[in-house]
């Protein structure tokens, strides 16, 4: 994992390098924007009941927090009557570095008809964990961005798009118990599957990720927009949470999340 992760460092430092090297050449048809992002996460983890959305989306969730950088590939600002290419009417990178946090219970069928001593144990589980993501996307807008950005149509306000970025994420779990005493590690207080050193840790950790992402901007003056956008993210790690019964059949997937957020963007020119 650790190769994987140089290895997508490395590819990122290298596609921001040529896309530098090329703004050199291209400046007079660039345009810079900032933007903050707000909004709720969830993530979807070994916590709870598969499939089951008062274990993910309904419950076990926290909130996600950005900052962004937008390149776009035409001058929409000072050149209103430039054309360029497809790509530069409808693409545009995004960089961003963001915070989300969430907290854990389980929940589901198989929480609420646990019974014994082990059902105690499941029912007495919970946790958290923060991510810190830094990571690069494409956005494919449907609407032009040239047209839009020039604000020349008085009736064209909402530009949708949708986006896939890779990224680096940092990740720290906790884990809690109110069985027993609370101190889980090497005493038997977990559910059967996570109790040992190779199922549940609460150390921090790095992976890698990619994203899906839907939205749309509206714009609301000048030189500024606000956004809402829907994203998923899949980890090449199951650890997000602290917990990977990798021996247990039930535990299929790696950890994944999701993050509904609205944002502000300031056009610099």
């Amino acid at each position: 994992m650790s190769h994987k992760i140089k290895t997508l460092t490395l590819a990122i430092s290298v596609f921001a390098f040529v896309f530098s090297a090329n703004a050199q050449r291209w400046h007079s048809n660039l345009t810079n924007e900032v933007g903050v992002a707000i909004g709720a996460s969830s993530f979807m983890t070994d916590y709870g009941q598969r499939h089951d959305l008062k274990s993910g989306v309904a419950r076990n969730g926290g909130i996600g927090v950005g900052f962004l950088y937008y390149l776009t590939f035409t001058n929409y600002r000072y050149a209103w009557n430039q054309r360029t290419t497809y790509f530069a009417e409808h693409f545009r990178l995004r960089n961003e570095l963001s915070y989300h946090n969430s907290k854990f219970e389980h929940y589901g069928k198989w929480v609420d008809h646990a019974i014994g001593v082990n059902g105690d144990k499941l029912k007495a589980m919970h946790g958290k964990t923060e991510v810190w993501h830094l990571g690069t996307a494409m956005e494919f807008h449907f609407v032009n961005i040239h047209d839009f950005g020039t604000r020349r149509d008085p009736d064209l306000i909402w530009a949708p798009y949708v986006s896939f970025g890779v990224g680096v994420d940092f990740y720290n779990p906790s884990i809690y118990t109110r069985y027993g005493n609370g101190d889980w590690k090497g005493n038997n207080l977990l559910y059967t599957k996570w109790d040992s050193s190779s199922a549940a840790r609460d150390s921090k950790g790095k992976t890698m990720s990619i994203s899906l992402a839907a939205g749309t901007r509206l714009k609301i003056g000048e030189y500024s927009d606000i956004f809402i956008e829907g994203r998923g993210s899949y980890y090449f790690s199951d650890w997000i949470e602290g917990l990977n019964a990798r021996n247990d059949q039930a535990n299929k997937y790696n950890d994944w999340s999701m993050w509904l957020h609205v944002g502000y963007i300031y056009y610099l020119n």
